[in-house]
């Protein structure tokens, strides 16, 4: 009985796992067809040895025309071919027409070509027992490539270099990894498969097309300029390659351009619109010809170059650049005029055209250059909504998808408006998007909005920009950024460390470390000789800092005249710095002091006329215009502390007190 109960549950677990099987076979292996299905199925004919004959002579005329670049002819002709389903070349045919449709997708850049491309590769992949070919993965791989679907392509490029087994394929392979590698910006990919190509087994070829590859490196790293030593090269010797993948042309002018080789990649946009098929690639040389244009100062050839893009290609995401591109030129009289003539009504509600552009085409292509625009309108206008409103905009901007040509856009219509604007918007601005500010614009940009976060009370992220600027540019200037970041947050001593790390010390430099050493109540006994030495021009901080060393010094009589030099500016600096409030006590403690009240009332009186309600500065004057023995200011200034309840309050009015004392027993 034991037995049985041990027997019965292994049949049903060997009963289960053998229906589990069979499921198994059943999904990997359909049932045949049943006797109906069978009747509903075309009957496979049979072919005769002239018709097969036929077939073969089609193929190999199709490979024929194929080689030529007859690619339309070929297509016709293997069109018999591939749809008969049951001819024993219907696999290569659609092999073929795959290679010849992506051809066609790379020269013209229609990407229908490349989606049939993909379709009859896909075909092909179920029509053949086992298709899983180098040279299936490879044409798989460049039709996805061409597509922008990098990922994909780059994982189709690797399965084919496990299966390249000449060294021709693996060349190929490497290249189209590499190549994909470089649009992908997977640097740690080029490394690994760059030491595989062996120069010394190239042909001519495949030499300039490893130098393009090189060349496209360096483009997507950000290096221009090397790019374009090795892209030039390719362009003398090969041009064939370029005119063959018009998307490679694009980059040799677009490097040329971004070095500021503005008459040679004229030279190439020019020669590229004549030369290449891919309308998307001319638009795109049409728009650059305008930027050249406009580099140049010539506006009216930017504006033929923009509006033959919107009249040649309507309904184009270059058509909406270059209008807006145009409306961004409107600036100009000329431009405006032009534009108004179209009767075109986005040019007569230029803000209506960018707004609805900006909305339907957020983080993509258009939208931001639509979002230069729109930023432009905003930083011009009076209006807080619109202000606001750009605000937002930023603050939805996923700066991971700005390009260089958004960059330059943006970065062009914003700086000069940016310079302009009140503190309280630039600190709003800022605020709204740092990562976009950090991408976009350059150290000059960078430094008015610093100013204006330091003018806001926003010491915190003043640093943190402070901190990017210096990490980014690693220079003394930003060094010294960096070192009056800590010091506007009152981190004198890491202000001072900074400064030590300055190698060539200008006029700011002193300056900066005369007013930490302020603040820190030290004295640097060489800093007024090197102040005197480096500080050409006048300023109130460089008297200020000269005549605080002095009053250190006890040499009172020269402090007073360094500050004579600017006393007309120290009221403004004493009402708007701490450090001038600082300076004015050291300063007039140190004149009582020495009973120097005459040239004291001469420095404070001006002070105290715009800081009617200071007590403390208003008590200093009333006190030195009693030891000068100013009755008239002394009565005015009595008046002005008699609500003040401060230390040097109660000792003014006590002098005051006594001076009538004095006063009233000289009259008797």
């Amino acid at each position: 009985m034991l037995g049985l109960r041990i027997i019965i549950p292994i049949f049903l677990i060997a009963v289960l796992f053998s229906h589990a099987q069979e499921d198994k076979k059943q999904a990997d292996n359909p049932a045949p067809p049943t006797v109906v299905e069978e009747k509903k199925e075309e009957k496979k004919p049979e072919y005769t040895p002239e018709e097969l004959k036929e077939f073969e002579e089609e193929y190999k005329l199709a490979i024929l025309m194929y080689n030529r670049g007859s690619y339309y002819t070929a297509l016709n002709i293997l069109s018999k071919i591939v749809n008969d389903r049951y001819n024993p070349y219907y696999p290569q045919a659609l092999f073929l027409s795959a290679k010849i449709y992506l051809n066609l997708g790379i020269k013209t850049g229609i990407k229908e070509f490349l989606q049939k491309a993909l379709y009859y590769i896909n075909t092909y992949s179920y029509s053949v027992e086992n298709p899983f070919t180098w040279d299936f993965y490879y044409t798989k791989g460049i039709i996805y490539e061409n597509l922008f679907m990098y990922e994909r392509a780059l994982a189709l490029y690797k399965m084919a270099f496990a299966l390249a087994d000449t060294p021709r394929k693996q060349f190929k392979t490497v290249i189209a990894i590499l190549r994909t590698a470089a649009w992908l910006k997977r640097m740690d990919i080029i490394t690994r498969y760059i030491i595989l190509v062996n120069l010394e087994q190239l042909s001519e070829k495949e030499k300039k097309e490893f130098e393009f590859v090189k060349g496209l490196v360096e483009f997507q790293k950000g290096n221009y300029r090397e790019a374009v030593k090795y892209l030039i090269p390719v362009y003398k010797t090969y041009e064939q390659y370029l005119i063959e993948n018009p998307n490679y042309y694009l980059i040799l002018g677009e490097a040329a351009y971004r070095v500021g080789s503005y008459d040679f990649a004229k030279q190439i946009f020019r020669r590229m619109i004549s030369l290449v098929k891919d309308e998307s690639v001319i638009r795109k040389a049409l728009l650059r010809l305008g930027d050249i244009a406009l580099k140049k100062g010539d506006k009216i050839l930017a504006f033929n170059y923009y509006y033959e893009v919107i009249k040649k290609y309507p309904n184009t995401d270059e058509a909406t650049i270059a209008k807006l591109k145009l409306i961004a030129l409107e600036r100009d009289r000329e431009i405006k005029r032009r534009l108004l003539l179209t009767e075109d009504k986005d040019y007569i509600d230029p803000l209506g055209f960018v707004l609805k552009t900006l909305i339907s085409n957020r983080n993509n292509y258009v939208g931001f250059f639509a979002l230069g625009n729109f930023g432009y309108i905003a930083l011009n206008s009076k209006s807080e909504k619109l202000f606001d409103k750009l605000t937002w905009e930023l603050s939805l901007v996923n700066v991971s998808r700005l390009r260089y040509e958004h960059i330059e856009y943006i970065r062009q219509l914003w700086a000069p408006e940016i310079k302009k604007l009140p503190y309280m918007r630039g600190c709003k601005l800022f605020n709204a998007n740092k990562r976009f500010f950090y991408r976009v614009f350059g150290r000059d940009t960078l430094l008015v909005l610093y100013n204006d976060l330091k003018k806001c009370g926003k010491y915190e992220t003043a640093l943190e920009l402070a901190k990017f600027i210096a990490k980014k540019w690693n220079d003394d200037k930003s060094l010294l950024v960096l070192a009056d970041a800590y010091f506007s947050k009152r981190d004198f001593n890491r202000s001072l460390k900074t400064l030590e790390k300055i190698k060539n010390r200008n006029c700011s430099y002193y300056i900066l470390k005369g007013k930490n050493l302020i603040f820190l109540k030290k004295v640097d006994m060489n800093l007024e000789k090197d102040i005197l030495r480096v500080c050409k021009t006048d300023s109130v901080e460089k008297y200020i800092i000269l005549s605080y060393i002095s009053v250190e010094l006890g040499n009172l009589k020269k402090a007073v005249e360094y500050i004579d030099k600017v006393v007309d500016k120290l009221p403004e600096y004493y009402r708007d710095n701490t450090l001038g409030r600082i300076f004015l006590r050291k300063l007039v403690y140190g004149l009582f002091e020495k009973k120097m009240y005459g040239e004291a009332l001469k420095i404070i009186l001006p002070v105290s006329e715009i800081q009617k309600e200071d007590c403390d500065l208003n008590s200093w004057v009333l006190i030195a215009a009693v030891r000068s023995d100013k009755k008239g200011i002394a009565d005015d200034y009595f008046k002005r502390i008699e609500g003040c309840q401060t230390r040097w309050s109660l000792v003014a009015k006590n002098v005051y007190q006594d001076y009538l004392i004095l006063g009233s027993l000289k009259n008797e």
